[in-house]
């Protein structure tokens, strides 16, 4: 039988994932101006919870990202600066001037 904390743990592990992939890709199917606000409040929390909700749900700490946590165990080692800036800023900011691209005509 499954205990609490393993189920805990993955459950948050799928739910991450999924809400990963559907932010990432939303570029392909909201409205480019939803996208943008998604991107607000992304940071919205990141400033007001000083982290990911998710996260700190799954890992139970908030120094603790899902990125770090699984591309360390997969072998890589980045820095908690270099990655934060990637994804609070570099993929961000591709998924709204995608989905600007995608849907803006000019």
């Amino acid at each position: 039988m499954v205990d609490m904390k393993t189920f805990r743990y993955y459950f948050f592990l799928f739910l991450h994932i999924a809400l990963i992939v559907a932010w990432y890709t939303s570029p392909f199917y909201l409205d480019w101006r939803i996208v943008i606000v998604t991107v607000v409040l992304y940071h919205l929390q990141i400033y007001l919870v000083k982290g990911c909700i998710l996260s700190r749900w799954q890992f139970g700490k908030e120094s603790e990202g899902f990125f770090y946590h699984y591309l360390r165990r997969f072998g890589f080692n980045p820095t908690k600066e270099g990655l934060s800036f990637v994804l609070g800023y570099i993929i961000p900011g591709a998924m709204i001037i995608l989905a600007v691209a995608l849907q803006v005509e000019i």
